[in-house]
């Protein structure tokens, strides 16, 4: 199993000079678990530049949406298989407020963009997870847990023979109001995942101005990696505002308070471009 980052910040995209060396496309990882398919999470501006990879490739796709926020679908306008003529897309999203995962097509309308969902060329079909929040995608299993954020949403574990991994953006680990997953739940959901990449765009002194608004603390964040036992974290959603240098600072106060705590996970910030094999 390969993981790729695409797209690694939050809230809107930042290209500059001083977000290269990380990004500043939004969210999108693809996870390739064998030769027979791919799984794109998120279809930020990041989704882009994967389109543009895979318009050469026959492999069918599966797109999961954490989310329907603009940072998490204003891609998907851009993606090129959509426009190609029998490219078989699946959409899946779960526990979200909002509707189906068709309604990230609703972007694609006369007032705000020239071509339309119906006008796709693509087999593009939604599909459903069980009861249980699961489906299985060939030999990959997927399982999710409703996030704590704002509308809602899913996080999403993978489970193949080859590795683990967990996709947890967008997520308040301690929201001020009602949890929809309260922290156990987490803790044993992502138990021993071997790779963990979830929400940690702000810092302890930035909470009082941003409690409640569906984001995680990086300490939160190196804790819950802590307490799950997972085998290494990358820390992800960057905040739009952090430059190159302030995540340098982030990634070594990080490394510094997992080495405090005597464990042996690894962490590493996302960055755009770099690849992971969970396992």
């Amino acid at each position: 199993m390969k993981v790729t980052f695409y797209g690694v910040r939050g809230s809107i995209a930042t290209p500059g000079k001083e977000t290269v060396n990380y990004g500043g496309n939004t969210s999108c990882v693809l996870v390739e678990p064998d030769d027979e398919v791919v799984l794109i999470f998120d279809a930020g501006t990041g989704i882009r530049s994967l389109g543009q990879l895979l318009a050469t490739d026959s492999r069918d796709i599966y797109l999961l949406f954490s989310h329907h926020h603009w940072d998490h679908i204003q891609g998907l306008p851009f993606f090129r298989p959509i426009y190609q003529q029998g490219r078989k897309i699946r959409l899946l999203s779960n526990y979200l407020n909002s509707g189906d995962a068709s309604s990230v097509l609703d972007q694609m309308t006369d007032s705000h963009f020239p071509v339309t969902g119906a006008q796709l060329q693509a087999e593009i079909e939604v599909l459903a997870f069980n009861d249980q929040g699961i489906i299985v995608i060939g030999d990959t299993k997927v399982s999710t847990l409703p996030l704590n954020h704002p509308g809602g949403g899913s996080g999403y574990k993978i489970e193949t023979a080859d590795g683990s991994l967990a996709y947890i953006t967008d997520n308040e680990l301690f929201p001020p109001d009602e949890m929809q997953t309260p922290y156990p739940e987490w803790v044993n959901f992502l138990q021993g995942v071997d790779l963990l990449i979830h929400d940690a765009m702000f810092l302890d002194d930035e909470l009082p101005k941003v409690h409640g608004w569906g984001h995680s603390l990086v300490t939160q964040t190196l804790q819950l990696a802590l307490d799950a036992d997972v085998k290494h974290l990358l820390l992800f959603h960057h905040d739009p505002s952090r430059t190159d240098a302030q995540l340098d600072e982030i990634l070594a106060n990080s490394r510094e308070w997992m080495a405090s705590h005597s464990a042996e996970i690894e962490v590493s910030l996302a960055r755009e471009g770099e690849s992971y094999q969970p396992g």
